[in-house]
């Protein structure tokens, strides 16, 4: 029997952390990305949809939402992004003082947007979600994206918690930039959909 040949070769000289989609987290969180957005553009057609079927938007008797409290967090989830740009930059140069400032503050931001989701829901749409078909658009829009933002915080939480309390690795690093990439992606994904659930009402 002739014995088979076995190429080898060394690759201690490559590095051992990387970012973007040089990444394998990375590829797991573009896929998330892709999964989620296709389920808020779900969300967004039954929204529509459901619009053809009443002479006006919200249906005669249902209060339209109010405005104030979805439009400050929309304006502090804009304001957020430089934040989180300027944390994923500081993650590639691997400085962990400021990394740590920027989970913190990145932690902060996300519990104050979610806190304002709850008021969104409770208070803000005007309509609870088993009144009517508008209701129950209402909700479903506004409440799946909440859950993604319920989960960006536990996230965001548990990062800054690892920088803080470590062993930090390197691969963390990587890691938080991943965290930075996908509430950027939460912040403008919410752009028409605020314009659907709490501007449409007022338009149709």
């Amino acid at each position: 029997m002739i014995p088979r040949r076995r190429i080898s070769m060394d690759v201690s000289h490559l590095p051992t952390d990387a970012f973007g989609m040089r990444d394998l987290m990375a590829w797991g969180t573009t896929g998330f990305v892709v999964i989620e957005g296709f389920t808020l553009v779900l969300c967004a057609v039954v929204l529509l949809y459901l619009t053809g079927n009443f002479a006006t938007w919200p249906p005669e008797g249902t209060l339209r939402p109010s405005l104030v409290a979805p439009t400050t967090a929309l304006a502090i989830m804009l304001a957020s992004v430089p934040l989180m740009r300027w944390l994923d930059h500081r993650t590639r140069e691997f400085d962990l003082e400021k990394v740590r400032l920027g989970l913190t503050a990145g932690a902060m931001v996300s519990a104050i947007v979610v806190g304002f989701r709850a008021w969104e829901l409770t208070q803000s749409l005007n309509v609870k979600w088993d009144t009517n078909a508008y209701g129950s658009a209402q909700w479903l829009v506004v409440g799946s994206h909440g859950t993604l933002l319920a989960v960006q915080f536990i996230e965001i939480v548990g990062m800054a918690g690892i920088f803080w309390l470590g062993p930090v690795e390197r691969k963390h690093f990587s890691d938080a930039s991943d965290i930075a990439y996908y509430w950027v992606f939460i912040v403008l994904n919410w752009v028409p959909l605020y314009v659907l659930s709490f501007l449409l009402p007022y338009w149709i």
